[in-house]
């Protein structure tokens, strides 16, 4: 169904491409002509701080972001779980966000098309528990007493009222363990704590929050987060689950974390040498299609315009940024956007799709002090197209 659903948003693609023009204008480019983005005309521009782009980039969703490569070797393209090559266990859709059905193809842009938006979904009743476990990003020790909190999102991105929390622990017989790498190397295995948080609201803009003691972890707020009813668990759990799983209507989270350490030596590596300043903090993520699957050679900026921007290497096993990289993300489609003042942030993306450049999506967050801001772009939310 999944492949089926590809094929179809492809060939939408190519045959709506030329009548589904931004009417907002796009940028102009070097030589002063206009740039459009297929399916940018969601957002308002009203609402943007920006109203043009000098050095060739291209104005959409509030901020300017570099054009793509228009060779075909560098078209925005899925990223299949058979080209994540590790020393691990097989990837998964799962875990890793990856096609399981191929080695790549053309992203599924269906949610972005006009007459094929998301709908909004109506909240199931008492909510649903939220429950898993807390990754480490990168490295760093255990993960226990990792506090996960779990917000409404307010306007224009800003922090809502808390709808529930909990602390995860290694304690509980529901933790799991993983390998533990330092430089691509394994040096061992940490404990990742479980937790739970009942009530928590299903079709609804959310941000979680983890944080920890301030001498091993940063705070991490993820934006663009919604439990779809679609994807929630009725069922009694099976015999062979965890005895902590929660027995009622419960939607799986993987949560994360980030050192300390890593906040500090990712910026060095990407080129700052005396990191995030104090009181400042940073933006990052991953830019996924209407499937969910990640996107390799998308363009991604920020609005304001941080002091280093910078993409990472196609390594799972040791994500690393990769200065210099211009043609967009690479197959881990991570991106960091380092040094922001706290405050507003807008954050879009292109890409290369038949020849077109395409919107891959947008948002809206606010970056908080001493922090990272956590955007995964995931095609368009109903909360976007005014349906």
């Amino acid at each position: 169904m999944r492949s089926f659903l590809i094929c179809l948003a492809a060939a939408l693609a190519a045959s709506l491409v030329a009548a589904c023009g931004d009417d907002s204008g796009g940028g102009p480019d070097a030589g002063g002509s206009e740039i459009d983005v297929v399916y940018d005309e969601t957002y308002d521009p009203s609402a943007c701080a920006l109203t043009s782009c000098s050095g060739g980039k291209i104005l959409t969703a509030c901020t300017c972001v570099d054009p793509p490569r228009t060779e075909e070797v560098f078209a925005t393209n899925r990223v299949g779980c058979s080209e994540l090559v590790t020393e691990g266990p097989a990837r998964t859709f799962e875990e890793d966000y990856c096609d399981e059905a191929g080695a790549g193809g053309p992203p599924d842009l269906g949610c972005f098309m006009p007459g094929m938006y998301r709908p909004l979904g109506t909240p199931m009743t008492g909510g649903v528990t939220l429950f898993g476990v807390v990754d480490v990003f990168g490295n760093g020790g255990d993960a226990d007493a990792i506090l996960v909190q779990v917000f409404a999102e307010g306007e224009d991105g800003a922090l809502g009222a808390m709808v529930g929390e909990a602390t995860a622990s290694i304690a509980d017989p529901c933790h799991t363990t993983e390998q533990e790498l330092r430089d691509g190397m394994p040096i061992g295995e940490r404990a990742l704590g479980y937790y739970a948080i009942p009530g928590v609201p299903t079709e609804t803009p959310l941000i979680v929050k983890t944080s920890g003691n301030p001498d091993f972890w940063r705070d991490l707020y993820t934006y663009n987060f919604q439990i779809v009813n679609e994807g929630v668990l009725t069922s009694p759990p099976a015999a062979e689950e965890c005895i902590s799983t929660p027995p009622g209507a419960r939607f799986r989270y993987k949560a994360r974390t980030l050192s300390r350490s890593d906040y500090s030596s990712i910026p060095r590596t990407a080129g700052l040498p005396d990191g995030v300043r104090a009181g400042s903090g940073a933006v990052a993520g991953e830019v996924h299609d209407c499937q969910n699957v990640r996107l390799e050679y998308a363009l991604v900026a920020t609005s304001p315009t941080p002091r280093s921007f910078v993409y990472f290497n196609d390594n799972p096993d040791n994500p690393l940024p990769e200065p210099g990289r211009i043609e967009g993300t690479s197959m881990l489609s991570l991106y960091a956007a380092l040094d922001l003042e706290p405050g507003p942030v807008d954050v879009a993306a292109v890409g290369s799709v038949g020849g077109q450049v395409v919107s891959l999506g947008w948002y809206r967050a606010t970056v908080f002090e001493n922090s990272v801001t956590v955007v995964a772009l995931r095609g368009l939310r109903p909360q976007q197209t005014g349906e």
